[in-house]
């Protein structure tokens, strides 16, 4: 599908008419604002990948499948089951080739040490939509860094999530671990990101998502 911006404003990411509750594989994708590097500092990737873990005791009907920390982006695949499916045993059902969580940006190897805290859920969702996993997943992210930062360096920026999110429904055995693959292998293609630093260093992050868009179709039409 070619990308209208008339269309495909941020707004109206999530496809009309679906009901992103229902069971299956979501690959969805995270970005920090205006694309900002911030993630591959060790203490928000620490806390992001603590979070992702911690998100089942939110929602006992789901499954956490890939997951890669980038420096301005996040990858992800989430596993939804209906009420009263266990999880784990659809676990099993998703495949071999299923290798977990692997961040590429992550905390210090050197130390175990955590100076934060991922708080206990208050309440469950039995039924949750794609949203509500999402949302909670920044949401407590967000949480649990603005209190290390009020805690421990109050000068830090604490706002780091793009305001929305891009989902693509699974629909098929082989799309699933090509998405996994794709993944994992994304830190290799770092080094040839258009929006690497170092790659482009007197070239500003474009401000809006249309104009990213733009980059890249420039990019892929130049290669």
């Amino acid at each position: 599908m070619t990308y209208a911006p008339e269309k495909h404003h941020r707004r109206s990411l999530r496809l009309p008419g679906y009901d992103y509750s229902q069971s299956g594989a979501y690959f969805v994708t995270l970005c920090t604002q205006e694309r900002g590097c911030v993630l591959e500092d060790p203490i928000v990737s620490g806390i992001i990948t603590d979070v992702w873990h911690a998100l089942p005791r939110w929602f006992p009907n789901i499954d956490l499948d890939e997951f890669m920390i980038m420096p301005y982006h996040n990858h992800l695949i989430v596993w939804i089951y209906p009420a009263g499916t266990d999880a784990n045993a659809g676990a099993e059902r998703a495949g071999a080739d299923r290798a977990g969580a692997s961040p590429a940006v992550a905390p210090d190897p050197n130390t175990d040490r955590r100076t934060w805290t991922i708080p206990e859920p208050t309440a469950v969702n039995l039924a949750p939509t794609l949203s509500d996993v999402i949302g909670a997943f920044k949401s407590l992210a967000f949480t649990v860094y603005l209190d290390w930062i009020q805690a421990n360096d109050p000068t830090r920026r604490a706002i780091f999530w793009q305001r929305n999110f891009y989902e693509h429904i699974i629909g098929s055995e082989t799309e699933l671990h090509a998405i996994r693959r794709y993944i994992r292998e994304n830190p290799l293609r770092w080094a040839l990101d258009p929006d690497n630093p170092q790659n482009q260093p007197s070239h500003l992050f474009p401000a809006k998502i249309e104009e990213y868009l733009a980059d890249v179709k420039q990019h892929d039409n130049h290669r």
